[in-house]
């Protein structure tokens, strides 16, 4: 029963990493041609297009919160797993999960604080581009969700593969890879 509620976890949270990245791709796609419209209008027109920075604020935490949130469901965040890694298969598993367990507290926080900010953020304006200043933190609030919501579903890996990981020699993440049992 847990085995299925964890693979239906995951498989929900892959697809909220693929929103999450294709969020953060457009937002990086719509980062560049905005630069490129400063630089035209600062040297070529002589006249700075001045809303240009106020929305590359937007683009770049929409760049920077989500994809960090898809990066902790595909352990390509930034980690320092060698200690992890040697240690044998049972420690490894136990630190992985302290490891994920503070992970989860910390995206815990960062969602209370991000809607804390959007909602006492959400009556101002920005200046220029004339939208709440709350969506500058509507990011922040959907990555602390999604880090605590990928860190749960890799500490219910770990308690479901618990059988594979005894019977290794060493811990590492592709013992919780369905494919590899």
């Amino acid at each position: 029963m847990l085995t299925r509620l964890t693979v239906m976890l995951d498989r929900l949270g892959h697809w909220m990493a693929v929103f999450f990245n294709v969020v953060g791709g457009i937002a990086m796609m719509a980062l560049i041609p905005s630069f490129a419209w400063l630089v035209f209008g600062r040297y070529v027109l002589n006249s700075t297009p001045t809303w240009v920075e106020q929305f590359a604020m937007i683009l770049i935490v929409l760049i920077t919160f989500p994809v960090a949130a898809a990066c902790v469901r595909d352990n390509s965040h930034l980690s320092v797993s060698f200690f992890r890694d040697a240690l044998p298969a049972r420690a490894g598993a136990v630190l992985a999960l302290v490891g994920y367990a503070a992970i989860a507290v910390f995206g815990y926080y960062m969602l209370m604080g991000g809607v804390d900010l959007i909602v006492h953020s959400w009556p101002k304006r920005i200046p220029i581009i004339h939208i709440s200043d709350g969506w500058r933190f509507v990011p922040m609030a959907a990555c602390g969700a999604g880090m605590a919501y990928y860190s749960v579903v890799h500490i219910l890996r770990i308690v479901t593969h618990w059988q594979t990981i005894s019977q290794s020699a060493n811990y590492h993440d592709q013992l919780l890879d369905e494919d590899t049992n």
